[in-house]
Formats: C-alpha cells, sequence, structure tokens
C-alpha cells in the first residue's frame, strides 16, 4: 500500500493509565490548535495490597481526580469509558494501560551454549520485570540430579528454555527439556510454572509430546534462528502475553482495567523502550539514543541506535521496594560521597531503610531531598554499569568504562521529575549517567513516557506530536570532553553565534561545572576547540561548528570534571564542590 500519512490529527481524545508499583496515573491527551497535546494528569496511591487488594480502586481514583482536573467526564456510572462526544466534551476515543506494579516476576532460563542461546534467553527475560532465579546449560557441571532440584526449589513462576538452530542441534535440546519435566514433576500441579519454549523450531511437537501433558506449554520463533542471528522480536511478544496472564493471577483488577482498555495491557519498561526508539530514529545517526527510568521497584535502561533497541529492566534498583536490592550491592560511602549536607551515617541508613517500607511517603526536609538525590545517584549508576554489556559493539566510546557518544539522554521516574529544584535533578543525572561529547538532556516531567509508548500501538501521530511538544522538559545541551589533562589548566574555548551576532570567545578550565545563557527554544550556532587533545566527539583535539543548539532550561552547559567524576576525600570539600557545581547550574536558569 502507498500513500502519504496525514498529520494533521482528528478529535480523538485518548486516555492512559500507568500502573505503577506505588502511584496509579490517569493522563489525558487531545487536539490543541490542531496538534496532539498532553492535558492533564491525576494520579493516586495504587491499590494492588491492603486494604483494597484490587488495582481498579487505584485506576478508579486517578481517573476521578483527572476528571476534576479537566472538567471533562470520562467514565459511565458503571466504570466504563465514555465514548468521545466532542459537543458535550465528555469521554475519550481509547484507553491503553502499562504496567510495572507486582512483583517481579521468578524465572529459569535453560540455553544450549552459554554464549549463544543462555545469553539470548537472559536477553530476552532481563527485559522484562523479572528476576532470573536460576539458569543452566549443557556446560553446566552440576550433577542432573541437582539441577532438577535447584529448578524446583526456587519456585518459578515462569520457565524459558531456548536452544538449537533452525535444523541444528535437536537430542541436546530434549536433554535440557527432560531435566525441566523432571523437575515439574516434583512440584504440585497448582505450583507447575508454564514454559515457553523460544528454540528450534522443528522440536515443537517433541516440547508437546514432553512438557505440555505437565504445564502450560507456549512456543514462539526461535530466538536463535542461526548462530549469527539473533530474533527476539516474536519471544517479547509472546513473553509479554505471558507476564500479564501471571500477573493478572497475582493482582486482583488486572484483567479487569485489561478490558477496559483498547489493546492489551503493556508492561511499562516495554512501552518506554517505543518511546526511545522512536526518538533515536530523528537524531544523529552514528549515535544513539539513552534512557533511564528510575523507578520505586526497578529501574530501566533503554539504548537505541538507529532504531535498534535494547532494554534492560533491573527489578531490584530503584526508589521504593528496589531500595533493598540496591543497598545489598552498594557501600554507604558510594551514596553519602554526593551528599551535600552533613548528615550522619546513622539518619541516612535509617531512612533508606525505612523508604522500602513505605515509599509513597514523600522526603519532608531538605536533608531528606539530599539522601534521595545522592541514592538515585548510586541507584542508576548501577544500572548503568550493569547495562555496559548491551549496547552495540559498534557503538563508540571515547574512554574505557564511560558509555558510548549519545545525542540525547531521556530521563524519567518521579525522583528525578518532580524534584522541587530541577537543577538538582540534571546535577544528578550527570553524575549518575556520566555522559560524554555533546548530549541534550530531556527530562520526562509530566511521567508520559511510558503512556506514548503504549499509546503510539494505538495512534503513532499523537505520540510524534507530543513527543514533538512540551511535555517533555528540555534541560539542556551539554558538552563533555574527555581526555587528560591539567588541573584547571583551559581545555575548550567556546564562540556562540546567535541571530547573526559572535559573542566573546570564552576559556572553559577544567575541573568544573560551566554555563552560558541560551534560552530555552532559541537556537544558537556554537564553535567549540578542544585544547590539549580533548576529545568532544569530532576525534582528539578537533573542533568545529554545531549548528542549531537548541536552549533549554539551563542554557548551554559545560561539564569539565572529566570521567569519571571523581570526589574530594574531606567532606568539606565534597560540600563545597557539590555547591559549586550547582551553583553554576542555577546562576544559569
Amino acid at each position: 500500500m502507498g500513500g502519504t500519512v496525514n498529520m494533521t490529527p482528528g478529535s480523538h481524545p485518548m486516555v492512559t493509565i500507568d500502573l505503577g508499583s506505588v502511584n496509579t496515573r490517569a493522563q489525558f491527551f487531545d487536539v490543541v490548535e490542531g496538534r496532539y497535546r498532553f492535558i492533564a494528569a491525576g494520579e493516586a496511591l495504587t491499590t494492588a495490597g491492603a486494604p483494597a487488594f484490587d488495582v481498579n480502586r487505584g485506576v478508579q481514583d486517578a481517573l476521578a481526580q483527572l476528571q476534576e482536573i479537566t472538567g471533562r467526564p470520562l467514565l459511565s456510572t458503571r466504570g466504563q469509558l465514555l465514548a468521545a462526544d466532542a459537543e458535550a466534551n465528555a469521554g475519550a476515543h481509547a484507553l491503553t494501560a502499562t504496567f510495572s506494579a507486582g512483583p517481579a516476576l521468578r524465572v529459569v532460563t535453560v540455553g544450549l551454549l552459554d554464549a549463544v542461546s543462555l545469553r539470548s534467553v537472559n536477553n530476552l527475560v532481563d527485559s522484562f520485570h523479572c528476576e532470573i532465579v536460576e539458569s543452566f546449560s549443557l556446560s553446566d557441571r552440576r550433577r542432573p540430579e541437582n539441577i532438577v532440584d535447584a529448578i524446583s526449589q526456587t519456585l518459578p513462576d515462569l520457565i524459558v528454555i531456548a536452544g538449537g538452530t533452525d535444523r541444528g542441534a535437536s537430542r541436546s535440546v530434549v536433554r535440557l527439556a527432560n531435566y525441566l519435566a523432571l523437575a515439574l514433576k516434583l512440584l504440585p500441579a497448582s505450583a507447575r510454572p508454564p514454559v515457553l519454549f523460544v528454540g528450534n523450531e522443528t522440536l515443537h511437537s517433541e516440547m508437546d509430546a514432553l512438557l505440555a501433558p505437565l504445564t502450560s506449554l507456549y512456543k514462539s520463533a526461535n530466538i536463535r534462528p542461526s548462530l549469527d542471528e539473533e530474533n527476539l522480536g516474536p519471544a517479547e511478544a509472546a513473553l509479554t502475553q505471558l507476564l500479564f496472564e501471571i500477573q493478572a493471577r497475582k493482582l486482583n483488577g488486572l484483567a479487569a482495567l485489561n478490558q477496559l482498555a483498547e489493546t492489551r495491557l503493556m508492561p511499562s519498561a516495554q512501552a518506554f523502550g517505543r518511546t526511545v526508539r522512536f526518538l533515536s530514529t530523528v537524531i544523529d545517526a552514528p549515535k544513539g539514543m539513552l534512557g533511564v527510568d528510575l523507578g520505586a521497584a526497578s529501574t530501566t535502561v533503554a539504548a537505541a541506535f538507529s532504531g535498534q533497541l535494547e532494554v534492560r529492566n533491573f527489578a531490584h534498583i530503584g526508589m521504593g521496594s528496589g531500595l533493598k536490592g540496591m543497598l545489598a550491592e552498594t557501600q554507604l560511602q558510594q551514596i553519602t560521597r554526593w551528599l551535600a549536607h552533613d548528615v550522619p551515617d546513622e539518619f541516612v541508613l535509617d531512612y533508606l531503610y525505612n523508604k522500602p517500607l513505605h515509599p509513597q511517603t514523600l522526603p519532608a526536609t531538605p536533608h531528606e531531598l539530599d539522601i534521595e538525590l545522592a541514592a538515585a545517584r548510586q541507584a542508576l549508576r548501577l544500572a548503568i554499569g550493569k547495562s555496559l554489556p548491551m549496547f552495540p559493539s559498534d557503538a563508540i566510546y571515547p574512554l574505557s568504562g564511560t558509555v558510548p557518544w549519545f545525542d540525547r539522554i531521556l530521563a524519567a521516574g518521579s525522583t528525578l521529575a518532580q524534584h522541587p529544584r530541577p537543577e538538582q535533578s540534571l546535577l544528578a543525572i550527570l553524575d549518575a549517567v556520566q555522559p560524554v561529547g555533546i548530549v541534550t538532556i530531556i527530562l520526562d516531567q509530566n511521567n508520559v513516557a511510558s503512556s506514548l509508548g503504549a499509546a503510539a500501538a494505538i495512534d503513532p501521530l499523537l505520540a510524534v506530536q507530543v513527543l514533538e511538544s512540551n511535555a517533555f522538559m528540555n534541560l539542556g545541551t551539554v558538552i563533555v570532553p574527555v581526555g587528560a589533562a591539567r588541573s584547571g589548566s583551559t581545555v575548550l574555548r567556546v564562540q556562540m553565534v546567535r541571530e547573526g551576532q559572535k559573542d566573546a570567545v570564552v576559556e572553559i578550565s577544567e575541573g568544573g561545572i560551566l554555563t552560558l545563557p541560551l534560552a530555552p527554544g532559541k537556537a544558537a550556532d556554537i564553535y567549540v576547540q578542544p585544547l590539549q587533545n580533548m576529545n568532544i566527539g569530532l576525534g582528539p583535539g578537533r573542533g568545529g561548528w554545531i549548528r542549531r543548539v537548541v536552549g533549554g532550561a539551563f542554557g548551554l552547559i559545560f561539564d569539565t570534571r572529566g570521567r569519571p567524576v571523581q570526589m574530594p576525600m574531606s567532606f568539606n570539600k565534597r560540600q563545597e564542590q557539590l555547591r559549586a557545581w550547582e551553583a553554576a547550574l542555577t546562576g544559569a536558569a
């Protein structure tokens, strides 16, 4: 089929629901002056647990708040979505929903070879809100009975097995499946997890004979049709469906919400990844797009290069219940080094250990705000560090251990988006991700990134136009030179040209943060000349024009602190440095 896309939307208002582990949000989108816009949001506590034990209570509360804010009736007296009625200013064209509520699914992964099918199946599972509790392959040195016992004792919610290229290995895959069959027989019928087979497609009938009599068996296309090809798409769709079905048995009301929605509920991590993938298609091709979503229970890292997406969801790294997992991998000093206030270690630990018990509580004092952002830095540092292996092999890394060059970074999550001082959120993002080169930092201030990924399945134009609107906050373009330079020496010479007028040349020294004013939405051409062989992404020592840099909330930002950012050992010096960096950003606001 051919033709052109109509870029003028009709009147198709949409409601999206984001069912989080702590909060449930109802968001409304409609056409304003010929283009889709984010209009408003209602928010309520998620009611998966006591006393309601029904997620729909929270959904109804969020929708009720949204109706009150907009003055637009959205639900019937029976709780059904009202059809859009422009004359009555009521209803919506469609409703979509994403969810991250519920415990991480416990998954056993099985593959033929560690570096091939097992790696692929782990990549698949790691992109969802799941915890891999056991893995094994042909190279596992445990005795067969020990493998069988390990599977049965973990009490998994799901087993995913891969192995064998199409028309490739068969006997070895069947041998692995036999271990699963034995483990399933050890479990009561009611406790047997479903199995998803994503291996050699010629073995489907043998899997049916071996596993289907014992449990629910699902099959999808081979994730490794050949040794050098990975095909995760069909398996992702199958796992999305399974994830919903399993969580619907755990979360009362989830199935009812699914009936209210236009399409099947989408896991939030996958929806967030969709948004990142779209943004990657409209940026500088050699560089990628990075998204980080710091949630209460988990953290999602999504990276896309020319539309090719990789997603990792870290089920026990977050700012609510996920703090427990983060603290298990963290030394206290890795958090307290980011504190700008003198807070006793005992107070920090008390706050961090109590937050998972009451994840809905908000920081009430400057010290608590400071602790939250310090913990957010460490949570993101952990997630980014664990994500480095997923970035493509041809991505360009200026230094070992850094992230590759990115064109944009999208940051989401309430800790960052709803902080009362966005300059502190920006500093936390820079400290945690430690980007390199020339990168624009975008904040999902309205918590709509995941919702737009789900909405795109129904109305791609809505997602496109809202992404192009002011629903997101452009915090600014950051220029980060990397290399070895003498402390305090000049590393960049910069000249800005706006509306044909040249500004004075500015020399920028190593070791700090400096901003140049550039109003939000205003464009300028920037000439940057690195000194001392520093690299801003054009090659060591190479400078040039950066055309049409668009200003953000904090202008144009230069981060010359080096990579990795080094913090002084002395608390007084650390405090002085943190406050100086924050002041540098505030001065441009």
